[in-house]
C-alpha cells in the first residue's frame, strides 16, 4: 500500500503531541536551532519515511520495523513505520548514546 499522507504519532514520555516538541528540545539540548532541524527531519519523514532512514533497528512493540534518521552528528530520531495505516511512530529524539542506549 502506498500512503499519500503520513501521520506522525509521538510515543515518547515527554512528547505526546507536536506542541510539546519545542519545550522538549529546549530542555534536552539547550539550543532552539535544533528544533528547526528536528522539525525539518520530521517533515522529510512525512514525505517518505523510508527514503531518509539511516539504518534498520529491529521491531517496535507493535511489530513494525524501526529506523533512525540523523538530525545532527550526534542527535537521532528513532521511529517505526506502520505502512498499513500510514503512521510514523516517533519513539526517541536524543543523543546517539540516549537514542541507542549505548555509546
Amino acid at each position: 500500500m502506498v500512503c499519500e499522507k503520513w501521520e506522525i504519532k509521538f510515543m515518547m514520555k515527554k512528547v505526546k503531541e507536536a506542541r510539546d516538541l519545542a519545550r522538549f528540545v529546549a530542555r534536552e539540548f539547550s539550543n532552539l536551532e535544533y528544533l528547526m532541524l528536528v522539525v525539518d527531519k520530521l517533515e522529510l519523514l512525512k514525505g517518505d519515511p523510508f527514503k531518509y532512514s539511516r539504518e534498520k533497528l529491529g521491531k517496535d512493540t507493535y511489530g513494525n520495523q524501526m529506523f533512525s534518521i540523523e538530525v545532527t552528528g550526534d542527535i537521532r530520531i528513532l521511529y517505526s513505520v506502520d505502512s498499513k495505516n500510514c503512521i510514523i511512530f516517533i519513539w526517541e529524539i536524543g543523543s546517539h548514546k540516549k537514542a541507542y542506549g549505548r555509546d
